[in-house]
């Protein structure tokens, strides 16, 4: 090897293993002190980190800033930091500047674009932060928005690419609680029924989540107070149960519990063979996990097209998720130490988190392929011309060859509720929190409820595996 090539070499190589770790392993302090809930100290590495805010990774500081501030109950400067996440995220959906650059070299050259539930996430944050706040309409609003932007996002999609992650159903319950809450039984039965359909037809087949009881409970509820009875006898045989009727002078208390983390992003690879067929076609294959993609290559110029029968096969990275199983799976509520009350899980965002990239990778495969065979092709005919800047294009081609792993890591890995009715006056409340092997958790606080009247409490245990 020539002087003038070692260096660039011995550079090429540093490159590449100061860029091997994940996302999650380079933000490792501020991660030890979230795990902790150490959440102060974990803000301000997130502040210290002057490449955390920089335009590729706004997004994300956005997302962690307002979940930081949600967890410290600073119900209004989450909602700053989620309305500017909300813009920006926008924003870079409609910028294609960095695309260019992004197929020479790879995903993480660009701005971060949030998975599509990550997307919808803030909005549900947002949603409990109004709620906390009192303001009913507008924690209705992001409801609502949960279910627009996925709409809107799969109608970009190619029908037979779209992503099974489609409708929120939990958005939907949560439209119903508060149309409960404040007293629009009908609109609350709408909201209640939505959520049923997603949940039979989509949740459970997909992300392993049926309907909760809860909210067979209150679906029957309303759909009697709305004088709804068809739908309340229909309901009632086929949940082969009825609700428990209300006493007016009780009043309502939602449970919603955020258990462990959701899963983080690592790196795996897969190779394709390279087979030139006729009529312009360039086709990868890979038989073990039985995927065959044409390209069509015959419009190009013939140089490039010499330089793509020159392959034999194809290493292209993607992301994978690596899950974080939550310490504590179930909960109850105890109230006055003496009832008891199951939460049900209402969203699987670790499912969803898995679903929802396997989707997104299927319909990117082509694109990172067709990304990485042409910078193979040009690093093949320009090594044919010059050796050595070929090398340095095989370098480059190998340093900058990586999947993004960034993700919003500071989401639970899944969402519970429960409703408690509750006699007018104070109570002594208990959240009990289990784990598969036996070990149990308290978190004991008191609250005075008012008959027909709703309060909303959210807790976070983050303990995982």
């Amino acid at each position: 090897m020539s002087g003038k090539i070692l260096p660039v070499f011995l550079f090429g190589v540093l490159l590449l293993l100061s860029g091997c770790a994940t996302y999650y392993m380079q933000n490792e302090a501020f991660n030890n002190y979230f795990l902790q809930g150490d959440i102060a100290s974990a803000e301000k590495v997130l502040d210290k980190d002057k490449k955390s805010n920089r335009n590729k990774n706004k997004a994300l500081f956005l997302l962690n800033k307002g979940t930081l501030s949600w967890m410290q109950q600073d119900y209004v400067s989450a909602t700053k930091y989620f309305n500017e996440a909300d813009l920006f995220i926008e924003d870079q959906r409609k910028n294609i500047g960095s695309e260019a650059l992004a197929m020479l070299t790879n995903p993480m050259a660009r701005p971060y674009v949030p998975e599509d539930f990550e997307n919808v996430m803030l909005n549900f944050y947002k949603a409990l932060s109004y709620l906390e706040m009192g303001d009913t309409e507008a924690a209705l609003v992001e409801c609502r928005r949960v279910n627009e932007k996925l709409y809107a996002l799969n109608d970009k999609y190619p029908k037979n690419y779209q992503n099974r992650y489609s409708d929120d159903a939990f958005a939907h319950t949560l439209m119903g609680l508060i149309y409960d809450s404040s007293g629009d039984s009908n609109n609350a039965f709408i909201a209640y029924r939505n959520a049923l359909k997603i949940y039979e037809d989509n949740y459970l087949k997909n992300f392993n989540t049926p309907a909760p009881r809860q909210l067979k409970e209150d679906l029957l509820r309303t759909a009697y107070e709305t004088g709804l009875m068809e739908d309340y006898d229909f309901f009632k045989n086929k949940f082969g149960f009825d609700f428990q009727k209300t006493d007016k002078t009780e009043g309502d208390v939602i449970i919603i519990w955020l258990s462990g983390l959701g899963p983080v992003k690592a790196e795996w690879s897969i190779n394709f063979s390279a087979i030139n067929g006729r009529d312009g076609y360039l086709t990868m294959v890979n038989n073990e996990e039985n995927v065959t993609l044409p390209f069509f290559v015959g419009n190009m110029d013939s140089r490039t097209q010499n330089s793509f029968s020159d392959l034999d096969f194809v290493r292209v990275a993607f992301p994978k998720y690596q899950e974080r199983i939550p310490y504590y799976t179930n909960a109850d509520i105890i109230i006055n130490d003496s009832l008891s009350y199951p939460l049900d899980k209402g969203e699987d965002i670790n499912a969803i988190a898995f679903k929802t990239l396997k989707d997104r990778m299927v319909r990117e495969m082509a694109n990172s392929l067709l990304r990485l065979a042409t910078k193979q092709a040009i690093e093949s005919y320009t090594r044919s011309k010059d050796e050595n800047l070929g090398a340095i294009i095989s370098i480059f081609n190998a340093v900058t060859e990586k999947a993004d792993t960034r993700n919003w890591q500071t989401l639970p890995n899944s969402i519970y509720y429960t409703r408690i009715r509750l006699k007018e006056g104070k109570h002594s409340v208990t959240l009990r929190v289990n784990s598969p092997n036996g070990d149990s958790k308290d978190q004991q606080f008191d609250l005075e409820v008012k008959a027909g009247k709703t309060k909303y409490f959210t807790f976070h245990n983050m303990e995982s595996n």
